[in-house]
């Protein structure tokens, strides 16, 4: 009876930790793919879209963003956005929208 007491403390303690793990690489690549284009797109803004970039990887290591980025998942989520994005007809206008909303753990970016 206490090893399940101390079992599902222990689990709820390691809960938001999974949440945040939880992202598919699927999603990742897709997400990559928008922050990459729009840094492209938008240059006035690239340092912004390179940090919401960079915070899909928070807290992983080298090696598991590695792994991720190898994945066909990743892979596949990465190309069917990099293929569709170059025909939208304002890109830049389409960036500004994206960025306006930050992802998970991020605060939202100040505009003057």
């Amino acid at each position: 009876m206490r090893f399940r007491a101390v079992l599902g403390c222990f689990a709820i303690a390691l809960l938001p930790q999974l949440a945040l793990a939880a992202r598919p690489p699927g999603e990742l690549g897709a997400l990559q793919a928008v922050f990459s284009f729009c840094a492209k797109a938008d240059p006035a803004e690239r340092a912004n879209y390179d940090r919401q970039a960079d915070s899909l990887f928070r807290g992983l290591t080298p090696q598991q963003i590695a792994a991720v980025q190898q994945s066909a998942e990743y892979k596949r989520g990465y190309r069917m956005l990099a293929d569709i994005l170059p025909g939208t007809k304002d890109p830049v206008l389409a960036c500004q929208a994206i960025s306006a909303v930050p992802p998970p753990g991020l605060p939202k970016p100040h505009h003057p």
